[in-house]
């Protein structure tokens, strides 16, 4: 109640609105039940939505034991139903991530609750890091970015499962989250226990960690908007901007603008094998970069960029 309390207090204002990105699960039954009880007497408004994912045979279910809980507090919830594309490349796991946090996104509210907390942090570390991340990557999450605050993060699972027992809160379970062909299940079932077996305190220094990787991350923004050289941080930009900087600030360029678009950067050596076409390719030549969600290319000496429809 303290940690949403505090967050809440630092960014929304007496008549702004906040929605909750509610699955029904644990964490953000706990966000929902915090929220509600805080922002009636802060005089904001609190509504909630549910991603209908359509994966699991339990979907309706969820969605059902969702609207249940919301009546019981009074707070409105928003069911939208989506199609989850399975053909991109990207998994499934960050597939209907994406389009959640589209949906998200595309909600009136001020503010944006999600349910991430430190356990979530400390797997998203790793999952980052065996992935190739560079110091963005393993930055994982900040609790407040544009309109998304995260206000558990510095909570471990254990005090929400404590805090939703106390209270009697009901939860539904996500079957999935026992697979450990999902690799964020297996992290947190398989690696992170026995990680925690030798190092005792190592889902919080893995979250400190990402905090003083958030901080680099931020200094390496600022170098990449020093390096647009007046330009908008937008698409098409002049290829002579990669070309006449070093390869290690060209890549952080990149990385930079594709992370100001919301997308995820290649791996590093795919990324790596792109940048230097951009900066050694003739005027014949034409660099593509294909990764399901986005493709970048070269046209007419600039850099160009396009979601995917």
């Amino acid at each position: 109640m303290q940690a949403v309390a505090t967050c809440l207090s630092r960014y929304a204002k007496a008549r702004d609105s906040v929605v909750v990105g509610f699955s029904g699960g644990l964490d953000s039954t706990v966000l929902l039940h915090a929220a509600s009880c805080l922002t009636r007497s802060a005089n904001i408004g609190l509504s909630a939505v549910h991603v209908h994912h359509g994966l699991s045979p339990n979907a309706d279910a969820w969605a059902d034991s969702c609207a249940q809980v919301c009546r019981q507090l009074d707070v409105s919830l928003m069911v939208q139903r989506v199609d989850v594309p399975l053909n991109t490349g990207e998994g499934v796991e960050a597939a209907a991530r994406r389009v959640r946090h589209k949906v998200l996104a595309e909600h009136s509210a001020q503010w944006i609750l999600l349910a991430h907390h430190a356990d979530d942090q400390a797997e998203t570390v790793l999952h980052n890091l065996f992935r190739g991340a560079g110091v963005r990557g393993t930055a994982a999450m900040p609790e407040s970015r544009g309109r998304v605050l995260r206000p558990l993060l510095g909570l471990p699972r254990d005090e929400l499962l404590a805090y939703a027992r106390a209270r009697r809160l009901n939860w539904v379970e996500d079957d999935s989250n026992a697979d450990r062909r999902y690799t964020r299940n297996f992290l947190r079932h398989e690696i992170l226990p026995l990680i925690e077996s030798r190092f005792s305190k190592a889902s919080e220094q893995l979250a400190a960690a990402a905090d003083r990787f958030g901080e680099a991350a931020s200094l390496l923004d600022d170098l990449a908007s020093v390096d647009l050289g007046g330009c908008r941080p937008e698409f098409p930009l002049p290829l002579s901007l990669f070309r006449n900087l070093p390869e290690p600030r060209a890549r952080n360029l990149l990385r930079a603008m594709l992370t100001w678009h919301q997308v995820q950067p290649p791996d590093e050596r795919r990324l790596t094998e792109f940048v230097r076409q951009l900066q050694t390719a003739g005027t014949d030549r034409h660099p593509r970069i294909d990764l399901g969600p986005y493709s970048l290319w070269c046209e007419a000496g600039r850099l160009c960029f396009k979601l995917s429809d």
